[in-house]
């Protein structure tokens, strides 16, 4: 019997599948490896993206067609010439081969060990397994004949079989492969290959026992992704020690803070949804007996849902929002940047600067009355305005006497702020800046603005006024006037946060209409070269005509937080 029949014989008598391929795969992968990226059901998502409005409408667009006219997308042929002298074209592959899952485990060398010594395999589970066998038979002979393999041999480990693909050239490593019921092993390693063989007489089948790797996606709530890239931080542990051990004197500070993070982070993942939208999520899973105390609440929960994203008017380019205090946000910049005994730390700096303007004996009160919920966004450019309009809001919390000294100190801080600014710039500019008040006869606000119609770009005139009780700063005052909390709606939901916003459609709107003055005026303020600048930017109104908005969302898991970041595309994807 020939070894191609050899082969495609022990696959096919291998046990028909009872789990999924998924967990059949990652029965046999290395649990202890610090990564593992994990593909799954590639042939459906790729039929549901090939028929979606988005790949029939694509090709029309500016990107699109760049893409298609690009050398990049011509080399493609050359991958099917590839492909057909191994007797199988790019649908077969996808169809037969990749399509129910594929993954890749890796974990570096251990500091100051060979490089060799790191540790990587290539698995695959395909649906016609003698298909697979047949393309590695045709590749060892081709690359035989052509003397890139020297020879294919032969091993045995455990009562099992294994090959040896030995280098053609001097200084080339051998590669070793192994086929044990329906998933095939690859790797540079003798000792990986021949773990695959002890795992799989080992471990129970999947269909028995969920694997270790499955288990730990399943916690992260990212098992059903199409693609996950999961880590494992203990197998870096002595990387990250080692890096903050070495660190210089301004980078030391933080990344010890972040080892210690580090040594309480249990599990990690990115990965990927497909579906009418597109989901890029990163989760993160803590020990919480090990997270450092003074980081517990930011680490391991659980996510306040809170309405401050409803700050964003609906007609904004993008925006994000938070809900915390400044005091809490002083605290969280304190623990993640320590500071060196005998300087001063950002507390000492908001007291020593901040607190001579509001007064030193009202600035907790100020502090801890700025938020809990807070935005700050862009808007399109008024008439004759060239930049977006940026708006802050800060919600002003407290109560009767306090929330009054604490707005009359929060307006007498910003107005000097801007006086101050007003002065510095007129010491240095024959163009001169007004500080000007304007106070609506209808509703009696006052907006207190810089103007300098002469060396302000146009429509830019940063204002601010205490209005439904918030703190407002924006680049215009009619921003300002705008400005109006939302009506009270649903209750946020549970455990589940929107931190951030983008109109695609706006934005490329924006830049559209825009792009050369905002190219010129970044490139004014040293943004780099203006034609550069302005490449970019329609290279970015390029890649918004295929997004209709994008969200980010945080939300609980167990001990752990995943941030997920939703596309919609102009056109459905499924």
């Amino acid at each position: 019997m020939t070894r191609r029949l050899a082969l495609a014989a022990a696959l096919l008598a291998a046990p028909p599948a009872l789990a999924a391929p998924r967990d059949e795969l990652l029965r046999v992968a290395p649990p202890d490896a610090a990564l593992v990226l994990v593909v799954q059901n590639a042939r459906d998502h790729a039929r549901a993206v090939a028929a979606s409005p988005f790949a029939k409408w694509l090709p029309t667009t500016r990107l699109g067609k760049r893409v298609l006219e690009s050398d990049e997308w011509k080399q493609v042929g050359e991958v099917t010439a590839v492909l057909a002298a191994l007797g199988t074209t790019p649908q077969a592959v996808l169809d037969d081969l990749l399509g129910d899952a594929v993954a890749f485990a890796y974990s570096p060398a251990p500091p100051g060990a060979r490089p060799e010594d790191e540790r990587a395999v290539v698995l695959v589970r395909p649906r016609r397994p003698d298909a697979l066998a047949k393309v590695v038979d045709k590749l060892n002979e081709v690359q035989t004949a052509s003397g890139e393999v020297k020879a294919v041999v032969k091993h045995a480990h455990a009562g099992a079989e294994f090959f040896e693909r030995q280098a053609g050239g001097n200084g080339d490593t051998p590669e070793f492969y192994c086929f044990r019921g329906g998933v095939f092993a690859f790797s540079s390693s003798r000792a990986d290959i021949t773990a695959v063989i002890d795992r799989d007489k080992a471990a129970a089948p999947a269909a028995d026992r969920e694997p270790d790797l499955v288990a730990r996606m399943r916690k992260l709530g990212v098992a059903d992704a199409a693609a996950v890239l999961l880590v494992n931080p203990r197998p870096l542990d002595a990387e990250v020690r080692a890096k903050a051990a070495a660190a210089k004197p301004a980078e030391k500070r933080f990344l010890a803070r972040f080892a210690e993070v580090w040594a309480a982070l249990e599990a990690a993942a990115v990965a990927v949804d497909l579906g009418a939208d597109v989901e890029l999520s990163l989760a993160v899973r803590f020990h919480p007996d090990k997270a450092p105390a003074d980081l517990k609440r930011w680490l391991v929960g659980p996510v306040a849902g809170n309405p401050a994203i409803r700050l964003v008017p609906a007609d904004a380019l993008f925006g994000f929002a938070g809900h915390a205090t400044a005091t809490d946000l002083i605290d969280l910049v304190t623990s993640l940047a320590p500071t060196p005994p005998g300087k001063p730390g950002v507390r000492e700096w908001v007291d020593g600067v901040v607190g001579p303007v509001v007064g030193r004996d009202r600035l907790p009160l100020v502090l801890g009355s700025l938020g809990p919920n807070w935005a700050a966004w862009a808007e399109p450019p008024g008439p004759g305005g060239v930049l977006p309009t940026p708006v802050l809001a800060v919600e002003v919390g407290g109560a009767g006497a306090d929330r009054q000294k604490a707005e009359r100190a929060l307006v007498q801080a910003v107005g000097f702020g801007f006086q101050t600014v007003r002065v510095a710039y007129n010491a240095k500019h024959p163009d001169q800046v007004e500080l000007r008040e304007e106070k609506d006869p209808a509703t009696g606000l006052v907006v207190t603005s810089l103007v300098n119609d002469k060396g302000f770009p146009p429509g830019f005139r940063p204002s601010f006024a205490l209005t439904h009780g918030h703190l407002v700063v924006a680049g215009s005052p009619d921003a300002v006037r705008r400005f109006k909390p939302p009506a009270a709606g649903a209750a946020p939901e549970k455990g589940k946060v929107t931190l951030a916003r983008l109109s695609g459609v706006r934005t490329r709107e924006y830049l559209d209409a825009h792009g050369a003055e905002l190219a010129k005026f970044l490139a004014g303020v040293g943004a780099g070269d203006e034609k550069a600048v302005r490449d970019g930017l329609a290279d970015l109104a390029a890649v918004l005509e295929l997004v209709e908005s994008a969200e980010l969302t945080a939300a609980d898991i167990e001990h752990g937080v995943r941030l997920g970041l939703r596309v919609k595309p102009a056109k459905p994807l499924k």
